[in-house]
């Protein structure tokens, strides 16, 4: 069964006889342990479509499934998510912002500070796990959100162009990490970019989105072996496969 199943999926927003239509008849479905990529123009509705997975709001026809249950609201131990934005409570420490949601969650406190240690270890941020987010570079605050996103072990991480206000080298050696990450944790990761070199570098498969409203026109196998080092982004392969979904995009218009 995929992790992931979205079928004739329709979002509108405004009342009236003229609604915007964001999403029209998206489907799709993603195999367990995927790193699958969503690209397309910006405003074609990506991120409407993240939300709607990560039950933050409803479609307005068809539906979303996580492991075959029909999404309707958040669900916290099957989907973690990692915005753009690190979204870190200013008053807390590193440490403790991963331990939020497990906090909340009421789960027992020794087990829960065992599990946020070993997610600090993960994300390379041990050292750091007393300092405030106002002490950490901006790479640094996106590996605790990565971390909090782990914390409650969910099977899906959905991630909403999380490297975008990186600088670029920053950004290049945090999605180096991020392979790092899933390949340790074998969890299925759902995620957003506008950079086509990063959707292809990253991922098992780049679905590509068409300007609004959004549908999803082509889906691009990526089969690079792994683990994958940063030189491959140079080769002639990588380039054929980038100048074809710029063109899929560009000739959606």
């Amino acid at each position: 069964m995929p992790i992931i199943e979205v079928s004739r999926l329709v979002k509108e927003f405004g009342a009236g006889r003229a609604p915007l239509r964001a999403l029209d008849e998206v489907s799709f479905a993603v195999d367990k342990g995927r790193f699958v990529t969503l690209v397309g123009p910006s405003g074609c509705g990506k991120s409407t479509l993240l939300q709607i997975l990560a039950g933050l709001t409803a479609p307005t026809r068809g539906e979303a499934r996580i492991e075959g249950e029909r999404v309707c609201g958040p669900m916290p131990g099957k989907v973690g998510m990692v915005f753009q934005d690190p979204t870190l409570l200013p008053w807390k420490t590193a440490f403790a912002n991963v331990e939020f949601p497990l906090d909340l969650r009421g789960d027992d406190r020794p087990a829960r500070r065992k599990r946020c240690a070993a997610l600090l270890e993960l994300v390379g941020l041990a050292e750091f796990a007393d300092h405030y987010p106002h002490e950490l570079s901006g790479g640094m605050r996106q590996r605790v959100a990565i971390a909090r996103g782990l914390a409650q072990d969910p099977k899906l991480i959905l991630m909403d162009e999380p490297f975008a206000a990186l600088d670029e080298q920053t950004r290049t050696r945090m999605g180096h990490d991020l392979l790092d990450i899933w390949a340790a944790t074998g969890k299925t990761v759902f995620f957003i970019t506008h950079s086509l070199s990063e959707a292809i570098y990253l991922s098992d498969a780049v679905l590509v989105m068409s300007p609004r409203p959004g549908r999803i026109i082509d889906t691009i196998a990526i089969d690079f072996p792994r683990p994958r080092e940063l030189d491959i982004i140079g080769s002639a392969a990588f380039g054929a496969i980038r100048n074809r979904i710029w063109h899929l995009i560009s000739e959606a218009r």
